[in-house]
């Protein structure tokens, strides 16, 4: 685990739910395979919307039309950040696109615990996970 990490951050508001971090409909490519893997990447936070993507001002894509790795590096959440159902492929989306460091004022239980499972990115919160 990295002691600094560099680089632009992405912020978005509350309850972002895993179904914002990665919609349902793209729960079908398959991470084992290398090039479908690329989509969740290129899918992150596309289930956010257009308004609230990119705070403070909005309509701000996270990766870009053509690309699987966002040019941010870092997430900054609000409260009960990845709420909603218990899909591992939210973090996993995130990591793909190229996060390293996810801090938000508290996380839902589930994606916390599923998060954590994955050493490369970094998940920091100003508060314990939310219940």
């Amino acid at each position: 685990m990295q002691d600094f990490i560099r680089g632009k951050a992405y912020v978005i508001g509350d309850n972002i739910d895993t179904d914002q971090i990665i919609p349902a409909k793209h729960l079908v490519y398959s991470l084992s395979d290398p090039e479908e893997r690329k989509l969740y990447g290129k899918y992150a936070f596309s289930g956010v919307p257009d308004a609230a993507a990119g705070l403070p001002h909005g309509n701000v894509k996270f990766a870009p039309e053509n690309d699987y790795r966002s040019p941010y590096q870092i997430v900054v959440g609000g409260k009960n950040f990845g709420c909603g159902s218990s899909r591992e492929h939210a973090a996993e989306a995130l990591q793909i696109a190229g996060v390293q460091a996810v801090v938000a004022e508290s996380y839902a239980r589930i994606f916390y615990r599923n998060a954590r499972s994955r050493p490369a990115t970094n998940w920091r919160s100003t508060s314990r996970p939310a219940r």
